[in-house]
């Protein structure tokens, strides 16, 4: 079934949802996005997607925002939704801003338009249920990282290489090290469990250091505390998660997927633990 798109408050079929080969998005990966899951036309976590993409439009000086989550406040989510068939169950959205179309240099010329696109399309729920129920691996990558790792931008191809290569090697995910120290995965935020406590790498107060402020990262430490489960943030080291308790990864659309190996050795007994699975009753 073809899609339809939402591009710049039309609703389009996927083929007819063009941009400008001078699209800043393309030419620089110049723009931002926010990726979420909507259960039965809802999108879930809305209000904490939209502050981050404002957070990320602030930084790089982006226009349009406002009128973007209007729009989307507006019902232009759920109008699209329903157009692809997708106002039951769940559906995977993503919602993207660049700078617009523009001839000029790396030097934004003043007045462009930004170009705002919505995408919604089905999710492999099955597939989803089943890396839940029996965990991924993954493997450690450090000689490709992100620029802006705290601004969720277009640029980003270091995590589409570290994906490549773990795919090459048989994995699920990509772990990106920096100075010996693990940040975050490719497309996730990782946690493990050690004596009962819940570990995370930290925030930063630069968006060009630490780890991407996960939408079900806040909502797993939000969750834990609820529920009288220690969480700290700490750096970490690759020998913590080997020698983890348990481990797993989140992001908005797989929830928490426990992590069973890393480069080949297992973790927690290479198996679910207990904690991650608690963690997933949480998150639902």
């Amino acid at each position: 079934m073809k899609l339809k798109v939402f591009i710049n408050g039309k609703i389009l079929p996927e083929d007819k949802a063009c941009v400008s080969v001078f699209d800043r998005g393309l030419s620089y990966g110049d723009g931002i996005y926010e990726t979420m899951k909507a259960r039965d036309g809802q999108p879930l976590f809305l209000n904490e997607h939209l502050k981050r993409l404002r957070t990320g439009g602030r930084f790089l000086g982006l226009t349009g925002i406002k009128g973007f989550e209007d729009m989307i406040r507006g019902g232009a989510l759920q109008k699209l939704l329903n157009a692809n068939g997708l106002g039951r169950g769940e559906a995977y959205v993503k919602l993207l801003v660049t700078r617009g179309t523009d001839k000029a240099g790396h030097l934004p010329a003043k007045g462009i338009s930004p170009t705002l696109i919505i995408i919604a399309k089905p999710i492999d729920t099955a597939l989803i249920r089943g890396i839940q129920e029996k965990g991924v691996s993954a493997v450690f990558v450090d000689d490709v990282l992100p620029a802006l790792p705290g601004v969720k931008s277009l640029n980003y191809l270091p995590s589409v290489l570290a994906r490549m290569k773990a795919n090459r090697r048989r994995a699920f995910e990509a772990i990106f090290v920096k100075d010996g120290f693990v940040e975050e995965g490719s497309s996730s935020n990782v946690f493990i469990v050690k004596g009962g406590r819940l570990l995370t790498p930290p925030l930063s107060g630069t968006p060009s250091e630490g780890v991407l402020a996960g939408v079900t990262r806040a909502a797993v430490m939000i969750a834990s505390k609820k529920n009288g489960i220690t969480v700290r943030e700490t750096r970490l080291r690759p020998k913590d998660l080997y020698r983890a308790d348990e481990a797993f990864i989140t992001n908005s659309i797989m929830d928490a997927v426990p992590l069973v190996a890393i480069e080949g050795k297992k973790v927690g007994g290479g198996r679910p633990g207990m904690l991650t699975k608690l963690m997933q009753e949480l998150l639902k």
